[in-house]
């Protein structure tokens, strides 16, 4: 199978999952994700305002939880020094 192929069978299978999450009531969606190789895929679906907010959480949501894993590994490495 080509890699258009591929492509185009993750797409169509982005695009079903959408539906279905709109069919059981949810009007605003982001998908996002990325490939080993670093190939992304997008997709969003809704009123603008409502994706920008689902966007803006998601970032500060991923911020707030690799500040957490910096912060463990901190209390489990202990700090470096850096002098």
């Amino acid at each position: 199978m080509s890699d258009s192929a591929v492509n185009e069978e993750l797409l169509s299978k982005i695009d079903s999952f959408i539906q279905e999450l709109k069919e059981m009531g949810m009007p605003d969606i982001v998908f996002a994700a990325a490939s080993p190789e670093g190939g992304i895929a997008v997709k969003y679906d809704g009123e603008p305002r409502a994706i920008l907010y689902l966007v803006r959480t998601l970032d500060l949501n991923i911020m707030f939880d690799s500040m957490q894993q910096m912060a463990m590994e901190v209390s489990i490495l202990g700090r470096e020094d850096n002098s």
